[in-house]
């Protein structure tokens, strides 16, 4: 029997016409084999899927079929010849008449013309399907990749009891979830725990110290703080009017409890205007670290609008002695005796000091905030000497209203006399200034030469000792900085460290102490 397309003279194949019509240009491949397993009629599609012609000799159907899927099918189609159908569709890789292969799924089912048993067999070509699902399975394994090794934190989480949440509220009537959300709050809480976390990344893990992902399946009731809240009902909001991305910042907490400062953004997809709440994604950033160095960063500014602000007066104070005193004497020298033109002269002095010494603590900041810091040439000298002349510069300049106490040992050091003199001005100054009425100073060997100015003033509370150090701060709710520029503690630290030297401060007993520490003679102070 030869292959060829049903037409009116085989109405003892099909009961009707219009059956006929539909084998012969249905989109599927059919087929009609006998008890032998051959091909007895192939419609349209079957012809273009398998390579027949018309003009061929019957073929044995299961040669059409590789190899190693023949025999099974054989026996299936056999199954089917006896009366049971093949409704399951089988898989196999089918052969056209040109050699070339292509999957496809093979159902059949039988049926009897006049009293012979045939099956009719459908042939989907799966080439496509399979492309698509091989391109799915592809895109698949590209999310997961790129969703794993993200360095961002992030999860994939399923809030379809949310869209059920929302579709009952709409159908209560609810217009204003913002105001329901307030109303109900419990009903809130609920919403938040239905929500399920189905996959997590690296990032997520250690961001939230867990160590799988079923340490985060649940959203726990105790993690919820007020903030965390707050930022759900955001979410919902964003969600419940159709939109897909929403951001927050908040302080979240990971499971041990610790805190840390979050940015979250949530995506969902969006499908003909549809959103598809079965995957959505979080992402969370620790912005920990950049905060923190926001808020440094606004400590600085407000330091330096501090001081701008204060250097006028700084600046004005002295300039304006200089300027006034200077003017009066040069106008009117004739009429002050010898003795009240000294004291005038001092004071002239005293205030261009001042100037002397603020232009130059100006100087070094300017230095070493544009990185090209200072420079020391250390040598062996007695440190009580020039500790003694930096001291006797304060007197005379009335930065002290008297001598301190002084415990001067002899002792030898490598650093630079000119900057040794400047720390300790700068600390017997701000000791004068701002500590209390006992001003002391020792040089000591402890082992290594140390300069320590104390004084028995309020002191600073030990959470600010190593502030104070930094350029432009002054400490609130102390008399240490009040009213200076923050500069002079910062540049003798710098000044110390240039030496290869410390200067730390701590408050014990009840008195401030300074201490400089330097290096022996016989070093280079490196």
């Amino acid at each position: 029997m030869q292959i060829h397309r049903p037409t009116e003279a085989d109405k003892g194949l099909t009961p009707t016409l219009a059956f006929g019509a539909f084998f012969t240009h249905a989109a599927e491949a059919m087929v009609v084999i006998d008890s032998a397993l051959r091909i007895v009629a192939a419609n349209n599609s079957a012809q273009a899927a398998l390579g027949l012609k018309a003009s061929d000799e019957t073929l044995d159907f299961t040669h059409l079929i590789t190899e190693e899927a023949r025999e099974p099918v054989r026996s299936l189609l056999r199954s089917a010849v006896n009366g049971t159908p093949l409704r399951r569709p089988t898989a196999v890789t089918c052969i056209r008449v040109d050699g070339a292969l292509f999957p496809a799924e093979i159902t059949a089912a039988p049926f009897e013309v006049k009293g012979e048993t045939l099956v009719g067999a459908v042939i989907h070509d799966r080439t496509e399907s399979d492309a698509a699902l091989a391109d799915l399975r592809s895109e698949q394994q590209l999310y997961e990749a790129l969703f794993d090794l993200s360095p961002i934190p992030l999860r994939e989480e399923d809030f379809s009891a949310i869209g059920s949440w929302f579709a009952r509220l709409r159908t209560r009537g609810v217009r204003n979830l913002d105001a329901y959300l307030k109303d109900n709050p419990g009903e809130m809480m609920d919403a938040i725990t239905s929500i399920k976390t189905v996959r997590v990344n690296r990032a997520m893990l250690e961001l939230m110290g867990a160590e799988s992902l079923d340490d985060l399946v649940t959203i726990r009731r105790a993690d919820l703080t007020d903030e965390v809240i707050d930022s759900f009902r955001h979410e919902f909001l964003t969600l419940w009017a159709g939109e897909t991305r929403h951001e927050s910042e908040f302080v979240g907490l990971s499971l041990a409890g610790e805190p840390f400062e979050c940015r979250l953004t949530l995506s969902a997809r969006s499908t003909e205007g549809q959103l598809d709440l079965s995957r959505v994604i979080v992402a969370l950033q620790d912005v920990t670290a950049l905060r923190a160095y926001a808020r440094t960063l606004e400590s600085l500014i407000a330091g330096k609008d501090r001081f701008v602000a204060s250097i006028s007066h700084e600046l004005r104070t002295p300039l304006a002695a200089v300027l006034g005193l200077s003017s009066e004497l040069h106008a009117m020298w004739d009429a002050f005796e010898p003795e009240e033109a000294k004291e005038l002269m001092g004071m002239i002095a005293r205030g261009a000091s001042d100037l002397a010494t603020l232009v130059e603590d100006l100087l070094l900041a300017a230095q070493i905030e544009v990185g090209n810091g200072v420079r020391a040439e250390p040598v062996d000298f007695e440190l009580a000497d020039e500790v003694t002349w930096a001291v006797e510069e304060c007197i005379s300049s009335g930065e002290l209203a008297g001598p301190p106490r002084m415990d001067l040992s002899r002792v030898t050091c490598n650093a630079d006399p000119l900057r040794v003199r400047q720390i300790v001005r700068n600390l017997v100054i701000n000791a004068g200034r701002y500590g209390g009425s006992s001003v002391e100073v020792v040089v000591a060997a402890n082992p290594a030469p140390q300069v320590l100015i104390m004084d028995d003033g309020p002191g600073i509370p030990a959470t600010e000792w190593e502030r104070i150090f930094s350029p432009y701060e002054q400490v609130n709710g102390t008399d240490a900085t009040r009213g200076a520029l923050g500069l002079g503690l910062a540049i003798s630290r710098q000044l110390a460290e240039v030496m290869g030297g410390t200067l730390v401060y701590e408050y014990t007993n009840q008195r401030s102490t300074f201490t400089l520490t330097l290096a022996p003679a016989g070093g280079s102070g490196d």
